[in-house]
């Protein structure tokens, strides 16, 4: 090969190669921060349940058909390159095997980080909203505990005289 040729390679490969590396970069940290987030309410939420309960807690089971996504996955990619390598020669299988994966997983992440985000924002939306029908019936329980004081309680007059007034 030429020089000029290995010239090039060079150049493509480090203007390709950057930006999937600080795209990596960024969805590495994001996952790492995720976690880091999620131990400490999970270590949170065991704490507050020790305090409560006497008896140990039990893990959930990972459910087996959990595992068939990654391993249905990886069965589909591994053909896909033997097909490859059987029609097209090693050099095209290798090519494609280590293309496909600097190609999908930042793809694969980041479509990650949306619906993970997505039901993030939802699921705080159920419970900003749980949190609002509890106000409102613990408000609706005080406003009929003070009706029901106040028309037991106060004199005829007082009554009256709130009404009059318009409060």
């Amino acid at each position: 090969m030429e020089w000029q040729a290995v010239l090039a390679l060079a150049i493509a490969a480090a203007v390709i190669l950057f930006p999937a590396a600080f795209v990596w970069y960024m969805n590495i940290g994001g996952i790492y921060a995720a976690i880091r987030k999620a131990r400490q309410r999970r270590a949170t939420r065991e704490h507050e349940l020790r305090k409560t309960r006497t008896t140990p807690t039990t893990r959930k089971q990972v459910r087996p058909r959990a595992a068939i996504g990654p391993a249905l996955a990886v069965t589909i990619y591994g053909a896909a390159v033997g097909a490859i390598a059987a029609s097209f020669g090693w050099q095209a299988a290798l090519a494609v095997g280590l293309a496909l994966p600097v190609l999908a997983v930042p793809v694969a992440f980041v479509w990650y980080l949306n619906v993970s985000g997505l039901y993030q924002v939802i699921r705080a939306t159920r419970e900003r909203q749980k949190r609002r029908a509890a106000a409102v019936r613990e408000a609706m329980e005080i406003i009929r505990a003070t009706a029901a004081k106040g028309a037991e309680g106060q004199p005829a007059g007082v009554a009256a005289t709130k009404t009059e007034k318009g409060y």
